[in-house]
């Protein structure tokens, strides 16, 4: 009989319902023994669909509770704060949504601490998952596509002032930032994990239609450290309906572009005297259909068994493994407030994502 892997999840909002569907798929190995949100109503309505406890405070559901990893689904800003007292206070390994946290030293704080108490901690950057980013990956890995000069990643979606107004914490500095750390943080995580490590960011960026506190539009530029170039345009300005999202990379011996909305589609593929693309591509040119979403469930699937057993996939974000893309977001901005560009190891000076904490 294979013993279950007990979670808590804390926080009950929107990240936490498809997680909440994702573990009841995951039932047979997997057992939600509580759960806590500070709406003492979303907490309950959470705890009766997993067959879970229900908890206002989640310190009071970590003593009283078995738990072997918790699920961490709070707005980006609290991540730091809380991830330290669930990995100092009650030693559990640790889940946490993206990004780890919204600034470099608490994003440093939680990776010791989980040095230190020998835990696991984990984001989740599910698109990681996508069978076109881990057929991409093989490809550069080997390769093929040569020397890489090019990596442009641009969404343009739509995200309205309702969206903005629907929770008080959305779109704030403190506990969000804008387009680029809230929906472009999976695209700063495919630029470093597709490119490589960043050697200087420039960027400018402005809010433009909607009424918050950070930007709905940033346009950057990035070297890498092996010669390569970059691009990224961020934008929830898309009016009146999203349009479309894309990452395209140029090599010296072949070229491809990752389309899809969430990166979950190989759009083009081309290589130097390799005239078979389609049987090197095999099944990994576009995610197979999947009621709970494909590449999350298998995140999720992947992170739990790696917990419980130590098994790692190479997707699967570990430890320090969060850091390039936390930094890169946080070198666009600083490069944004300087008006200069950023090289990198950098001190963060003006950047106001996860102001209020320190940097």
């Amino acid at each position: 009989m294979v013993m279950k892997l007990r979670v808590a999840i804390i926080g009950c909002g929107k990240a936490a319902e498809r997680h909440l569907k994702i573990y009841q798929a995951l039932q047979d190995r997997v057992e939600v023994v509580a759960v806590s949100d500070i709406n003492t109503e979303r907490a309950n309505l959470f705890a009766q669909t997993l067959s879970a406890k229900p908890y206002k405070d989640f310190n009071e559901m970590l003593k009283k509770e078995p738990v072997d990893v918790v699920d961490l689904a709070l707005p980006s800003g609290m991540h730091g704060k809380i991830g330290k007292i669930v990995i100092k206070k009650f030693k559990k390994h640790l889940l946490v949504e993206k990004p780890l946290a919204l600034t470099i030293r608490e994003a440093h704080e939680l990776l010791n601490l989980s040095r230190r108490f020998n835990l696991k901690l984990v984001t989740i950057f599910q698109n990681r998952a996508n069978l076109p980013i881990i057929k991409l990956k093989e490809i550069l890995n080997k390769g093929l596509l040569g020397r890489i000069i090019l990596v442009s990643t641009k969404f343009y979606w739509s995200r309205t002032q309702a969206y903005y107004d629907s929770a008080a914490w959305r779109g704030t500095w403190a506990q969000d930032g804008g387009a680029l750390a809230q929906q472009g943080c999976h695209f700063a995580d495919m630029m470093v994990y597709l490119g490589g490590e960043i050697e200087s960011a420039f960027a400018k960026m402005g809010t433009f239609l909607a009424n918050m506190e950070a930007e709905d539009l940033l346009v950057g530029t990035i070297k890498f450290k092996n010669g390569a170039l970059g691009t990224i345009e961020a934008t929830t300005c898309a009016r009146p309906k999203d349009i479309k999202a894309e990452v395209v990379i140029l090599g010296e011996k072949g070229s491809a572009i990752l389309g899809g909305f969430a990166m979950n589609r190989l759009d083009y593929l081309a290589i130097e005297d390799i005239n078979d693309v389609e049987n090197l591509v095999g099944g990994y040119r576009e995610n197979p259909p999947h009621h709970l979403g494909y590449a999350h469930y298998s995140y999720l699937s992947h992170a739990m068994d790696f917990f419980r057993e130590g098994k790692k996939q190479a997707f699967i974000v570990e430890g320090e493994e969060a850091l390039p893309s936390l930094e890169l977001i946080i070198g666009l901005y600083e490069s944004a407030e300087r008006r200069r560009e950023v090289h990198f190891p950098f001190r963060p000076l003006r950047c106001k994502l996860g102001r209020g904490g320190s940097q």
